[in-house]
Formats: structure tokens, C-alpha cells, sequence
């Protein structure tokens, strides 16, 4: 009998140490980190081809693919933009590298100038939290709900003004 309840243990204690093995394993796996590739990162070999006052958008567009984005106010400047991020479970992404290239064209698509930009280039942006101000009424809860009553009557002409001092009809008329 004895010899019965030892075997169920170590069986049991084998299963457990398993069980326990594998949720390891699991927990660690799922920490490794990941190394993540955002936009386009283009060839060296293929940037070093591109000519200033020889090349045009036409021949930048075979050699690099087209950009991640283009100017503002144009497309006399294509933006060719990279990240490499690596993240660890739910911590947050570390930047490994970013880089910039940006191509500047004259008005016949001429390739004018190169200049690419690291991360030693960028700059933090601090975002401003304001709240633009708007004119209007002021309603109470009672104007709100109490504020179409009366408004419309069957056997009048028109509308009549609510609370606001307008009939509700597009244009406030």
C-alpha cells in the first residue's frame, strides 16, 4: 500500500514539475522581444545611383519604389520614411534606428538635392491641449427639453422662434 501512494506521488510530482516547465517556457516566450520594420527603407546601393541634375521623379520611382510621402504644398519633395522598433511583451517599443531621406525636385521633376536625417535630427513636439471657444446660447437641461414645445402649431402660417431665437430652419431663419 505504501509502495502504491509513493508511486502516485512522484507521478504527480512529475506532472507538476511538466506543468510547470511548460508554463515557464510559455512566460519566457512571450518575452522575447520583437524587432518591427515601419515604412520604406531604401537600398544604399540604389540611392547612391540617383544623379542630382541628371536623374528624374521617373528614375527615382524604379530605383527606391515611391515615397512614404510627399510635400505639403507639392510634390517637389519625396519623403522616403523608416523606423526599427523593437518591443518586449506590453512594454513600450524602443526605437533601434529611424532615418529619413528626402529627395528634392525642381519644377521638371528633376532631381535638385538629398539629404537624409537620423534620429540625432528629430525633435520632440510638445503637444498643446487647448480648447477653442464658441459663441452661442447657453441652455439650461429645462430650455433643452422644454425648448420645442410650442414651437409648431397646426393651424398657424410658420414656425415659431424656441428659446434660442431662431425657428430651428437652416440658416437660423
Amino acid at each position: 500500500m505504501a509502495r502504491i501512494n509513493h508511486s502516485v506521488r512522484s507521478a504527480l510530482l512529475a506532472r507538476t514539475l511538466f506543468v510547470g516547465a511548460l508554463g515557464l517556457g510559455i512566460l519566457l516566450g512571450g518575452c522575447q522581444s520583437k524587432i518591427l520594420q515601419h515604412g520604406n527603407v531604401p537600398d544604399e546601393d540604389q540611392v547612391v545611383q540617383i544623379q542630382p541634375g541628371q536623374d528624374d521623379k521617373n528614375r527615382v520611382e524604379q530605383l527606391l519604389g515611391s515615397p512614404s510621402t510627399t510635400g505639403t504644398f507639392g510634390d517637389d519633395v519625396w519623403y522616403y520614411v523608416s523606423k526599427r522598433t523593437s518591443q518586449t511583451a506590453f512594454f513600450e517599443p524602443d526605437i533601434i534606428d529611424q532615418g529619413v531621406l528626402a529627395i528634392s525636385f525642381d519644377n521638371q521633376g528633376i532631381v535638385q538635392d538629398m539629404k537624409v536625417y537620423d534620429q540625432t535630427d528629430g525633435r520632440l513636439v510638445a503637444m498643446v491641449d487647448r480648447v477653442t471657444p464658441t459663441h452661442g446660447n447657453e441652455l439650461t437641461i429645462i430650455q433643452q427639453m422644454l425648448g420645442n414645445l410650442g414651437r409648431f402649431s397646426p393651424g398657424e402660417d410658420g414656425p415659431k422662434t424656441g428659446p434660442t431665437g431662431t425657428t430651428g430652419a437652416p440658416g437660423g431663419v
